[in-house]
């Protein structure tokens, strides 16, 4: 039988439809190959022991979790695949002088099953207070009592070998403490004996500082000075009259300076504490204002609309930020120019707790350890410290128990007449200016 050409090609077509859908010929493609399963992840964790207050902040890498107080144990929140490394630290703890924390069997490597064996353990401490130098007696004048040492000790600083330099206001001097107590006079008046006009230069202190040379910075009488090591003084800047101006040297002009602190690359930050702001000066001499408009507040915000009510003690860590003491409330200024509250309520109570809901009573110095701590001097009676992440402990002290008698001993069985200087020195130990006591306290832990 022959075919037609027509009935040969529309069998040429069913046979390469049939081709085609078998797979065959040159437009085939290709299968999809389904993705594989997730590699598992396994969580990384422990146990907590002894954790009482102010919680903590556990990280690994960028890997963080707060810790809240009286936690047993924890789960860190990102999860990993096997073979990947861990190393958990703990990069904020209850502040010093209540708990110590250690960590166990922090770093390892994920081999396929959930971490759960480290361990962090917490350790009560308490703050013992004693007295370094001074006796209960801060007026010039015996009236009964030991012969004073200090006439209202207020600001105070440390050398590298421990030594205590104290703004000894009434005496108008710096005085220097050693480690052993014996005190001698530094700069300025020695009490009992008759000033020269050398002596009678820096006039009442109020607050001091010394930078990583060796060198000393003091605020009175509207003016910030320098003291060299051999004990020359010159003004940095500001002059015998209140004002407000910024500028140069003796150009620039303060209202009643209260607290003085000294950075790294040698920049002194002033509260200028009647004028409502906190000033900067360069190794220059040149002054700036970098935060506080003016009027009397606590208004957050940035730098040159932010407002303090009356600016006293100060503290810069090694990021930039500042640290500033006011009516109830610490307040920070970080290196952007934005003001925010750092911790207080405003009231006056003296709660411990966290950030914001902490409250204060009349705090003064400041202080800050290598670690990021902030120590707090209040007037109110107690001396307080705050961990980075903001919580606020007391050391020791009772709020409201200032009085004509200062008492040593552990915690709140000490008693402070009135704390103002704050210093913390490279083992972690604090000094007090006790202003009304006429002493200056040491606290160690223990």
């Amino acid at each position: 039988m022959q075919t037609s050409n027509s009935t040969r090609f529309i069998l040429s077509g069913i046979a390469l439809s049939a081709l085609t859908a078998c797979g065959g010929g040159g437009d085939s493609s290709t299968p999809s190959v389904p993705p594989p399963p997730p590699a598992p992840t396994y969580t990384v964790g422990g146990g907590i022991t002894g954790l009482k207050s102010g919680g903590m902040i556990l990280a690994a890498g960028t890997d963080k979790l707060s810790v809240a107080p009286a936690a047993t144990s924890f789960v860190l929140p990102n999860a990993l695949t096997t073979g990947t490394a861990y190393n958990v630290v703990i990069a904020d703890q209850p502040p010093r002088f209540t708990q110590v924390c250690a960590l166990n069997n922090g770093s390892g490597t994920i081999a396929g099953a959930n971490v759960t064996n480290i361990g962090v353990s917490c350790s009560d401490q308490v703050a013992l207070v004693s007295t370094l130098a001074g006796t209960n007696n801060p007026t010039k004048f015996s009236i009964g009592l030991p012969e004073p040492v200090f006439d209202h000790p207020q600001g105070l600083t440390l050398d590298d070998a421990g030594n205590v330099f104290v703004a000894d206001q009434g005496n108008a001097r710096i005085a220097m403490v050693t480690p052993a107590g014996a005190v001698t006079t530094f700069v300025g008046r020695t009490p009992g004996q008759t000033p020269t006009d050398a002596d009678l230069v820096l006039g009442k202190i109020e607050d001091i500082t010394r930078d990583k040379d060796g060198n000393f910075y003091a605020v009175g009488r509207h003016m910030v000075f320098k003291i060299t090591k051999a004990g020359v003084i010159t003004t940095v800047a500001g002059a015998s009259s209140s004002g407000y101006a910024d500028g140069t040297g003796t150009q620039a002009r303060f209202n009643t300076p209260l607290g003085i602190k000294v950075d790294d690359a040698g920049n002194l930050y002033v509260a200028d504490t009647l004028n409502l702001r906190i000033r900067k000066i360069t190794p220059a001499g040149v002054v700036t204002t970098i935060a506080g408009s003016g009027a009397r507040g606590s208004a957050d915000g940035a730098a040159p609309q932010a407002s303090f009510a009356n600016p006293i003690g100060i503290a810069v860590d090694k990021a930039g930020n500042v640290f500033v003491s006011e009516s109830n409330l610490i307040r920070k200024l970080t290196p952007a120019g934005t003001v925010s509250t750092f911790a207080g309520s405003g009231s006056d109570v003296g709660e411990d707790g966290q950030g914001l809901k902490a409250s204060f009573n009349q705090p003064y110095g400041l202080a800050l350890d290598a670690a990021g701590n902030l120590y707090v001097a209040e007037q109110g009676g107690t001396v307080r410290t705050i961990s980075p992440s903001g919580y606020v402990a007391t050391v020791a002290g009772k709020n409201r128990a200032g009085g004509a008698v200062d008492t040593d001993g552990v915690g709140s069985v000490a008693t402070f007449s009135a704390p103002h200087g704050i210093a913390v020195d490279a083992a972690g130990n604090l000094y007090i200016g006790d202003r009304l006591g006429g002493r200056v306290r040491k606290i160690v832990q223990r």
